[in-house]
């Protein structure tokens, strides 16, 4: 039985200052205080502990600041790794930890966040080494989802690595990790150090696996495709493009839709995101269908539905009415534009009408003579669109070839 003895009242103020400073907006003060906290309870009765969890868990709110998300999640980590957290704590913790592995706050031109994200899979290395495989195998998936996506699809590379380090270590010590053996074999630190490779191709060859197929291709379109960098969305797109192979079927059916949709979106990022995304899986789902037909049987009219390819028809006329490509922010959905007409061409798309050709051929027009001397990409992709548009629209055998194939 737990022994009684009496908490001194000062212990309440000494614990409101751990309090604010896991809030402080000094990283090492936030480190302290979590360390002062895991000091602090492990002398309290286990009554006392369980209070000091509930009271942690209080600063994951929506709208709690990053830094108290950042010095939640180290406190969580240090309770965890010194076997302070009990088992019966883990539905309410594991919860918020996953989320935070997802935490990322738009600040004006930048972001913050890679913090709370590389805190996030802190705790999650510390649960790996102080539970038994029986307490954590209800989490097992949420945590493992999680830690991939980060590893493969964060942007900073100290996220990456912390959560291969994370996975690695809950592989090693709990075991019950799906596929965890051939992950870590492929998802090591170096490998994840370059974020090129991690997107294009430890995404496509991790998501071979069922259990992070959908994860990862749900987590691209949801938060990588609107991302903030530009540069994130473009290989995100890319990324997308070659996962196609991988799971047809649910991304033509169910993300090609929602990205068409985003395609015509009024924000920037998400025309943009949509605009490179529409391209890069149609021609994914283009080159699916020659490598496969003849296996498989299946042509790209049956991966695609009618309504879905009207929309796209629709996509560059639309955002042209829309004087989508003037202002200062066109320079990225004109690139984007010529990406999808490149695309597109090199996939045989079934053109509607003549009217169609024509508004492609004026956003390569309009497009080849820009000038930017801060941004020279604009000329670049209207150049690397014309070659296929011409060869496939204008040739003598394909000048009337519109419909479907």
């Amino acid at each position: 039985e737990e022994e009684e003895f009496d908490v001194p009242e000062s212990m309440e103020t000494i614990l409101e200052t751990l309090w604010e400073g896991l809030r402080d907006m000094d990283t090492i003060v936030r480190w302290s205080a979590a360390k002062g906290v895991g000091r602090i309870t492990a002398r309290l009765p286990k009554s006392f502990g369980d209070e000091v969890v509930g009271f942690l868990l209080e600063m994951f709110s929506p709208t709690a600041s990053h830094a108290s998300w950042h010095g939640g999640c180290l406190a969580l980590a240090e309770l965890g790794r010194r076997g302070l957290l009990a088992p019966s704590r883990l539905v309410d913790v594991v919860p918020v930890v996953v989320q935070a592995t997802a935490y990322d706050m738009l600040w004006g031109t930048f972001s913050i966040g890679s913090h709370v994200r590389d805190a996030a899979c802190y705790a999650c290395w510390a649960f790996a080494r102080a539970y038994e495989p029986h307490d954590i195998a209800p989490y097992v998936d949420d945590i493992a989802s999680a830690l991939i996506v980060v590893t493969v699809f964060d942007r900073e590379i100290n996220c990456r690595r912390a959560a291969s380090a994370a996975f690695q270590e809950n592989v090693g010590r709990q075991g019950a990790f799906p596929n965890g053996i051939e992950i870590v074999t492929m998802a090591d630190y170096f490998a994840v150090g370059n974020r090129q490779n991690a997107y294009l191709e430890l995404s496509v060859q991790i998501a071979q696996f069922e259990k992070y197929r959908r994860p990862l291709i749900d987590a691209c379109v949801g938060s990588k495709l609107n991302h903030w960098d530009g540069v994130v969305r473009d290989i995100a797109a890319k990324a997308l493009g070659n996962m196609t192979a991988v799971d047809p079927d649910y991304i033509a059916k169910t993300v090609l839709p929602l990205v068409v949709a985003r395609a015509t979106d009024v924000g920037i990022r998400e025309c943009h995101g949509g605009l490179l995304a529409v391209g890069e899986i149609y021609h994914g789902l283009a080159k699916l269908k020659l490598n496969n037909d003849k296996q498989s049987g299946k042509t790209l009219s049956d991966l695609v539905d009618d309504d879905v390819l009207e929309k796209i028809n629709d996509i560059l006329p639309t955002i042209k009415a829309a004087d989508v490509f003037k202002g200062v922010h066109s320079i990225e959905t004109r690139m984007a534009a010529c990406r999808l007409i490149e695309n597109l061409s090199l996939a045989q798309f079934p053109v509607r009408n003549g009217a169609v050709l024509e508004c492609w051929q004026w956003v390569i027009d309009d497009c080849l003579p820009y000038i930017d001397q801060t941004n020279a990409g604009v000329t670049d992709a209207a150049l690397a669109a014309l070659t296929p548009f011409m060869t496939h629209y204008y040739c003598q055998s394909n000048v009337t070839q519109t419909g479907r194939e």
